[in-house]
């Protein structure tokens, strides 16, 4: 289902501009797409008008059932206008002239692109750093080639033992960038104490975190500002593309693979982490509200536990359906050495004593 969703929505994404798109079938076909207007990520966004029609196949009782109605919600408050064929074509021989119809109808898309464009917010970068200079440089570089320069950049060391990863922040402290830039050294190896350490030194509206083996693609601090000057969400998640070695494939193709999360989906929160990457866009004030990232490190995903602990507190979450993050398969990365079982464990008791039936 959520495939059929994607190539829809990248369908979409290569049509000519349009004034309006007429969408007859399954609204959940456009779910995808929704989400991509939600982060006022198109740069011309057509009306929508939806004619919904059955599912041609029966899903009840399919575990993709949630997915379903996720995506069904997220495209019918997207929509311009929804309703019959029958009842479109009685309110265009109403108004007389289909331009003028369409003139009346709300553009919510298009005016959240506008304010998006129009509204300046601060974004701060907090990278966590052990161990591997190589790799720090490497992230670095794909910051200072971002069409939009995030705002300041906090490195954050946890615990280094490396010779010369030391001599690489000594360098790094002392140089001149093309952001402000902090270094900061701590004596634990917690990542999740690590990145509260560093929101702490920022001074930004949003703060986005990155890992130290991570290449951010050159559009990623731009289309995460414009999601978060919609002020349609507190929290934005991305997809990510992965690979493996030194460097990403050039081009922008060729992944190894994809993690491509639909954000929290009520029924499926306990199954997986299917809410986001730890490569996510969070408001400053936010972070703080939730408590941060656990910092307990023999646990790892963090970053599950930290969207399923914002979710029960009602903090709004988007996801932006776009590779903003090139992810390094790294055979010593958190996700291939922690205990699986016990990080699952952790949100399922979240989710218990928030009173879900898990």
């Amino acid at each position: 289902m959520a495939e059929t969703a994607r190539l829809v929505a990248e369908r979409l994404h290569r049509l000519a501009p349009v004034d309006a798109l007429l969408a007859v079938g399954p609204p959940w076909w456009l779910g995808i797409a929704a989400r991509i207007r939600a982060a006022a990520l198109d740069p011309d966004p057509p009306r929508w008008l939806v004619c919904p029609e059955a599912d041609p196949v029966a899903r009840d009782g399919r575990d993709d059932a949630h997915i379903l109605a996720d995506l069904d919600a997220l495209a019918r408050a997207e929509a311009d206008w929804i309703g019959r064929p029958g009842a479109l074509l009685a309110d265009v021989r109403t108004a007389r002239d289909l331009t003028a119809w369409l003139e009346s109808l709300s553009h919510a898309a298009r005016h959240r692109r506008r304010c998006a464009d129009a509204r300046r917010v601060s974004v701060g970068v907090v990278l966590v750093h052990h161990d591997r200079p190589r790799w720090l440089g490497a992230a670095l570089d794909s910051l200072r080639a971002q069409t939009r320069p995030p705002d300041q950049v906090v490195v954050v060391d946890a615990a280094s033992s490396c010779p010369r990863a030391r001599a690489a922040l000594d360098a790094l402290a002392a140089r001149e960038d093309a952001f402000p830039m902090r270094v900061l050294w701590r004596a634990e190896s917690s990542l999740g104490a690590a990145r509260g350490v560093g929101v702490d030194a920022l001074d930004m509206d949003w703060v986005l975190f990155m890992d130290d083996d991570n290449i951010a693609p050159p559009g990623a601090v731009e289309d995460f500002a414009r999601a978060a000057a919609t002020e349609s969400a507190d929290i934005w998640t991305c997809w990510a593309a992965l690979f493996a070695g030194e460097a990403p494939p050039s081009g922008g193709s060729g992944a190894d693979g994809w993690y491509r999360p639909l954000g929290p989906v009520p029924g499926l929160l306990a199954r997986g982490n299917n809410l986001g990457d730890a490569n996510m866009l969070v408001r400053r004030a936010a972070f703080r509200a939730l408590g941060g990232f656990d910092p307990d490190p023999t646990v790892g995903a963090e970053d599950w536990d930290f969207l399923v602990r914002a979710w029960l507190a009602g903090v709004r979450q988007g996801v932006i359906p776009r590779p903003l993050v090139w992810k390094r398969l790294s055979p010593d990365s958190m996700s291939r050495t922690m205990d699986h079982d016990r990080a699952r464990t952790r949100v399922v008791g979240r989710l218990r004593a928030g009173g879900l039936p898990v």
